[in-house]
C-alpha cells in the first residue's frame, strides 16, 4: 500500500484522508505548522462582520476559526470564498449562497467573479484570514474603490515533525496546500533525509505552491484540482 503525507494542519484533512482510504493509500498526517486562534481578534469579529457589506474567506482554516462565532441568519453580508473547498466549509454555517470561483483557488480567480460588480463602489469588504496572508486581493480591491479591512483571526505556528516516523513510513508522495507549508516542510528536514523528501511525488492545487516546492528541491510536482480518490487511483495504475 503506497503512503502519502498529508501536510495540512490538524483537523483540516478529513476529505483527503477519506480519499486515500478509498483509493487504497495509507495517509499519514505530517504538518509542519499548526493553527492557533487569535482570541482577541475573534472577540472583535462579530461586530466587524455585521458592519461589512461583503466578507471574503481566504481558506477553510479561516472558516473553521471564525464562522462558528457568527450569525448568518439575516442573509447579510454577502459571502465570498477563495475556492470551492472554502465555500463548502462555509456552507455548514451559512444558509445563503456563497460566491466562489468554479475553477481556481486564488485571489486572481476571485477578482474575476461578477459579484464585485453588484456591490456599491465604496462597499466595505472584510477579509477573514490568518496573520501575514497575501495582500494581492486587498490591494486590488482598494484600487477599485472598495474599503477593505483585514480580520486576521489565527496564527500559523511552527510544529516539530517526527522525522523518525518519516523514515519508518518511507512515503511515496505528499499533498501540500500552501507555500508556507511547503517552505516549513523543507526547512525542517534533517540532512540525511533531505534527498528522500526531495524525491517524493508532490500533489498540489496551485502553480505558486508548485514553484515553492521546486525551489526547495522537489523533483516531481503534480498539479491537481483536488486530491481525490480518482487522482490517487490513476497514480496507482
Amino acid at each position: 500500500m503506497p503512503t502519502l503525507l498529508i501536510t495540512r494542519p490538524e483537523g483540516r484533512a478529513a476529505a483527503e484522508m477519506q480519499a486515500c482510504a478509498a483509493a487504497g493509500w495509507r495517509a499519514v498526517p505530517f504538518s509542519p505548522i499548526r493553527i492557533e486562534a487569535d482570541a482577541a481578534a475573534l472577540q472583535q469579529l462579530p461586530a466587524r462582520f455585521r458592519a461589512a457589506d461583503a466578507v471574503f474567506w481566504v481558506s477553510p482554516s479561516a472558516v473553521a476559526a471564525a464562522a462558528p462565532l457568527l450569525d448568518f441568519s439575516d442573509g447579510l453580508p454577502v459571502q465570498i470564498a477563495v475556492g470551492q473547498g472554502s465555500a463548502k466549509a462555509l456552507a455548514q454555517y451559512c444558509p445563503q449562497p456563497v460566491y466562489a470561483p468554479e475553477t481556481g483557488n486564488d485571489s486572481e480567480a476571485v477578482l474575476r467573479l461578477d459579484v464585485w460588480q453588484n456591490l456599491a463602489h465604496s462597499a466595505k469588504i472584510l477579509i477573514v484570514r490568518g496573520r501575514g496572508g497575501r495582500d494581492f486581493l486587498a490591494q486590488s480591491l482598494r484600487r477599485q474603490g472598495f474599503a477593505v479591512e483585514l480580520a486576521e483571526v489565527y496564527f500559523r505556528r511552527p510544529q516539530a515533525l517526527d522525522w523518525a516516523l518519516f523514515a519508518q513510513e518511507k512515503p511515496q508522495a505528499a499533498y501540500v496546500t500552501s507555500s508556507a507549508i511547503a517552505s516549513a516542510l523543507f526547512a525542517q528536514v534533517p540532512l540525511e533525509l533531505a534527498q528522500s523528501l526531495e524525491t517524493l511525488l508532490y500533489f498540489t492545487h496551485h502553480e505558486r505552491i508548485a514553484a515553492t516546492l521546486r525551489a526547495a528541491g522537489a523533483d516531481n510536482v503534480r498539479l491537481v484540482a483536488q486530491l481525490d480518490m480518482h487522482t490517487l487511483q490513476r497514480e496507482t495504475e
